[in-house]
């Protein structure tokens, strides 16, 4: 019974003692980089997102000049392709569904047509300094067919989303799953290579958590090795970002020049497909 007592006390102790200490930590100064995002998705305008990254601990500012503060403006932005030019003009524009936002658009439409070579270059105001990339267009991948499976211990389902692979090359996909919306949080987002495929016909699944009256929004891109580089560098950063003793992790950009830019230069071709969960 004593020795209950002591421990009794000495947790009563500590708990009134204060052992939190605080600790000042000279950081570093931090220099901007100039961040560029272009998806060229067949069917579209060109445009383009272009940036300031900022310091991890800087404060947001969400106030009326965030978005003002947040883009790089005043850019010289020029998209090669096929022995033409085309000029992405200084206009802001979005897309609703889902929601995209663009600083640099031009008046051409993204051709479908595969093996198209595409070459970036901007150049930045007041001597900023140069960018460069270039990406090339790629087949498009058809989703061959999605199948709803129904648990047999309740009224739970599943869906199986099937697609035929060419193992004659190796090839790289992003598959996204979202719930009833685009705009919702994706239930899945990941990369794949089929280096590891034994077999053409590829199945991505999901675990039994669906539900009667779910629409499934299947979407399967077919990328480069460059987009999955970069995606899964930012999957891991973020990974980073969440773990106090993870080393720092860099994004493995396709970009480059005397600016020192970092971001993604690449081609979106997706197939997509919406299914409704029913019995």
């Amino acid at each position: 019974m004593k020795n209950y007592i002591f421990f009794a006390l000495s947790f009563i102790g500590l708990s009134a003692c204060n052992l939190s200490k605080e600790v000042e930590l000279d950081l570093p100064e931090y220099t901007d980089q100039p961040v560029v995002e272009c998806y060229l998705q067949p069917g579209k305008h060109f445009r383009l997102l272009l940036t300031h990254s900022s310091a991890y601990f800087e404060p947001l500012g969400l106030d009326s000049s965030f978005v003002q503060k947040t883009l790089l403006q005043g850019a010289t932005v020029t998209i090669t392709y096929s022995g033409q030019t085309d000029t992405l003009y200084n206009n802001n524009s979005f897309e609703l569904s889902p929601f995209k936002l663009y600083n640099y658009t031009g008046h051409n439409i993204v051709s479908d047509t595969p093996g198209i070579e595409y070459q970036l270059k901007i150049i930045l105001p007041n001597g900023g300094g140069d960018i460069s990339a270039k990406t090339k267009m790629l087949s498009f991948q058809p989703i061959d067919s999605v199948v709803i499976q129904w648990n047999l211990i309740d009224t739970s389902a599943r869906a199986l989303t099937y697609i035929t692979d060419d193992l004659k090359t190796t090839d790289f996909f992003r598959r996204t799953l979202n719930i009833n919306s685009l705009d919702s949080v994706p239930e899945q987002d990941f990369v794949w290579t089929d280096r590891v495929s034994t077999t053409s016909l590829i199945v991505f699944g999901t675990g039994f958590d669906l539900w009667t009256g779910n629409k499934v929004i299947n979407t399967v891109y077919h990328i480069d090795q460059d987009y999955y580089d970069y995606l899964e560098s930012v999957q891991l950063a973020i990974l980073a970002n969440l773990n106090p003793f993870a080393q720092p992790s860099g994004i493995k950009s396709n970009v480059s020049g005397s600016a020192n830019p970092a971001g993604i230069f690449t081609c979106l071709v997706f197939d997509r497909d919406s299914t409704l969960v029913k019995m």
